[in-house]
């Protein structure tokens, strides 16, 4: 089978999507070499895992570098073509625009297929930490580089769409969605999960698990638990709000501040809650695109999503009756929607709603759509390279 080498710029053995992948790819039978970027290591480390080969380059750096990152993104891809080469791979699986060039470059050099992952749309996310030139590069960049790919994956219909209208080829969405069997627990664990994060059984309790950005409306929410006994908030993670959780845990024993939680430890949290939040400034250009990991962290649970009117979650909350969508940005917003979660019945319906979303969103779909989109671009291309190999007679 065909080998694939996967481009990512964090650790990738502790990125969800990305493992998620490797490992659908590798129980399908391709060759996987996860090739990230280690910007904390004092060495570059060799590790496998459940059939997938992780390659992780020492490259001294941090998040969040504003216009002097690409210096180092440079170091890393200059770090990282060497080995690609050495590896050959049949296909190249890029993750995000900043390893697309590398990945471009190298598929040119080897004459491999070219993937390109889309998480979100990268431009849009660097809005407000970039100079607006380097925005325009970026779409620039994005527009030339995705012609060129022979797969473009996304994790919503309404980025596929948008890559689609781009000039892309084949365009596949496999969400980020999650395996349902991570979210079953006893009713024991649940109960003693919740005695442990101080939730009474007569509160609504509403979790939200994930990077503390500035953009995660967490204020208008933790200002109206606050006031409200009715409901408790548990909140974990870390970022820039981080300060501003833990003051309002400090004053008010309905908020829990859990700091940084382990990935393992997050489905327990989000079945042991009542329902999951999902904030974001609509006002930002990335919420046009928004499937988070959230809300099918919620499905997967069968838990309701708390969200606003935006992007793909959205729709998707709409349209599967999963959750309710409020005017987050306000304390008048968030009081109003927090009442809704009252009424009678209504969390056991949109409980309902939640639990039979989890057949249209769940992890094995994922992986099925990404070995068969693989296949179709992989199969052909070997069986041409096989018929253009000919025996040489004597005489040539």
């Amino acid at each position: 089978m065909a080998s694939v080498c996967m481009l990512v710029t964090n650790r990738g053995i502790d990125d969800p999507r990305v493992c998620m992948e490797a490992e659908a790819l590798a129980r399908r039978g391709y060759s996987l070499t996860v090739i990230g970027w280690d910007r904390e290591a004092d060495k570059s480390v060799e590790s496998s895992i459940n059939g997938v080969r992780f390659l992780r380059l020492m490259l001294r750096s941090t998040h969040g570098r504003g216009i002097t990152q690409p210096i180092f993104l440079t170091g890393f891809w200059l770090r990282a073509l060497p080995v690609i080469r050495q590896l050959r791979p049949d296909v190249i699986h890029c993750h995000d625009l900043d390893t697309l060039p590398l990945g471009w470059r190298a598929a040119r050099l080897l004459r491999a297929d070219l993937v390109f992952d889309a998480h979100e749309n990268y431009p849009d996310m660097m809005v407000g930490h970039l100079p607006s030139i380097a925005v325009k590069a970026l779409r620039e960049l994005q527009r030339r580089l995705v012609q060129r790919c022979d797969l473009v994956i996304t994790v919503g219909n309404r980025l596929a769409d948008h890559y689609r209208q781009m000039g892309a080829g084949k365009v596949i969405v496999v969400g980020n969605w999650k395996d349902p069997a991570d979210f079953e627990f006893s009713a024991d664990q649940i109960a003693g999960t919740r005695r442990e994060l101080g939730l009474r059984n007569d509160v609504i309790a509403i979790c939200f698990v994930a990077n503390l950005g500035p953009e995660r409306r967490l204020e208008p929410l933790l200002a109206a638990v606050a006031g409200d006994k009715r409901f408790a908030c548990v909140i974990g993670g870390d970022g820039p709000q981080a300060d501003l959780v833990r003051e309002y845990a400090r004053r008010n024993d309905n908020i829990t501040y859990l700091g940084r939680v382990a990935p393992a430890r997050v489905p327990l949290i989000t079945a042991a809650c009542d329902v999951v939040y999902y904030g974001f400034d609509e006002t930002n250009p990335n919420a046009r695109w928004s499937a988070p990991n959230k809300l099918y962290e919620a499905i997967a649970a069968g838990q309701p999503v708390l969200t606003g009117d935006f992007g793909e979650i959205g729709q998707t909350v709409r349209e599967e009756r999963c959750g309710l969508i409020g005017r987050l940005g306000s304390l008048e917003g968030m009081t109003n929607v927090l009442t809704h979660l009252t009424e009678p019945g209504i969390l056991g319906y949109l409980g309902y709603g939640a639990d039979l979303a989890r057949r249209r969103y769940s992890r094995s779909l994922a992986s099925e759509l990404l070995v068969d989109a693989y296949d179709s671009i992989v199969i052909p291309r070997q069986s041409s390279r096989r018929n253009d190999v000919r025996p040489v007679s004597k005489g040539e």
